[in-house]
């Protein structure tokens, strides 16, 4: 049976809301269905032009907007959100993060709808440069955010959580590993341009392994919650397998028809020099290319169990990080975007 409602999807102009789109016009959503909720200010280019969407230019944080965007609406994805790693507390989060997303919430009460979609992270079970390794972690594993964005992020899946107990509205939560593909504008695009701009050093053997997924493998996972009879659900969204993070570097660099870096510094070393570094960044205002934290992620392992995602949801990526990085090195050239 087809929605008579609507379906909003919140940042839906960015990387993963843009190819979220993409799939949802893909299996026949009709356009005006689809509303879409952009910042103000941000650019439409990701999103396909020439189509009749329903778009809501304004802030997430906006009470009074959200009220607006949740008319007649059957499906929410929750994608919009305050994602760098920048802020001086807890507070530069809390607003865009948590009371935004609970805002939606108690908009959608009283409403009959059918699966609100959260797009949370794996931040909240912590990350490695706080907690070191990470060897395949489930869903279960204890959750112990190691910033202000982890802590957001579980804040708001709480609230998510709550809505279903109070009046029982049917949710996902997706927390993706590290995501990637064309249009990303964050640290794997900074990897590309490093290594496209000879500036990347490799730090440790790099026999460390990493998780990423691809983009369209994670808009799918998110397609396939919505459709899901499960009425709720939280599950970690990754590739098939993790990759070795030496072959993360050479995959990148062939995708780009650059050659492999060659200079290795020891991770011990790395890590003795850059707490000075980042002490000078701090005197000086200007960012530094190596600080404590970046040591860290590039020299440990952390990669996740997809197992309850592949059994609940039926998820199956299609994308390993090889192809991935490919075609994401492809469109950054056609694109013009490593010479930034």
């Amino acid at each position: 049976m087809k929605k008579k409602g609507k379906t909003l999807i919140t940042g839906a102009a960015g990387f993963i809301g843009s190819h979220l789109v993409d799939l949802l016009l893909k299996e026949g959503e009709p356009p005006n269905k689809l509303r879409l909720f952009v910042k103000t200010g941000e650019s439409l280019d990701n999103l396909p032009s020439n189509k009749n969407f329903d778009i809501i230019v304004g802030d997430i944080r906006d009470k009074k907007l959200i009220k607006k965007a949740m008319k007649d609406v059957e499906v929410v994805y929750h994608l919009a959100a305050r994602i760098d790693f920048d802020g001086k507390d807890y507070a530069d989060y809390k607003d865009v993060n948590v009371d935004a997303t609970q805002h939606l919430l108690d908009e959608c009460k009283n409403k009959r709808i059918k699966k609100f979609i959260f797009f949370s992270s794996i931040g909240v079970y912590g990350l490695p440069a706080g907690i070191g390794d990470i060897i395949s972690w489930d869903e279960e594993h204890i959750k112990v955010p190691t910033n202000h964005y982890g802590r957001s992020k579980l804040e708001a899946e709480q609230a998510v959580i709550m809505a279903h107990s109070d009046w029982g509205m049917p949710y996902t939560i997706i927390r993706p590993a590290s995501v990637y593909g064309p249009r990303e504008k964050g640290p794997t695009l900074a990897l590309y341009r490093a290594i496209n701009k000879r500036q990347f050093v490799m730090i440790g053997k790099g026999n460390n392994k990493m998780h990423y997924v691809y983009v369209t493998d994670l808009v799918k996972a998110a397609r396939l919650a919505e459709k899901s009879k499960q009425r709720t659900g939280n599950y970690i969204i990754a590739g098939e397998e993790p990759a070795k993070f030496k072959n993360i570097v050479k995959w990148i660099s062939k995708s780009i028809n650059q050659s492999v870096p060659k200079i290795v510094i020891p991770g011990w070393l790395a890590l003795m020099i850059s707490y000075p570094i980042n002490i000078m960044g701090k005197i000086t205002g200007i960012k530094v290319p190596l600080f404590p934290s970046r040591v860290k992620t590039m020299t440990t392992s952390y990669y996740y169990d997809i197992t309850k995602a592949k059994e609940e949801l039926r998820y199956s990526p299609k994308i390993n990080f090889k192809k991935g990085a490919y075609l994401t090195g492809r469109w950054y050239l056609k694109k013009g975007w490593l010479g930034l």
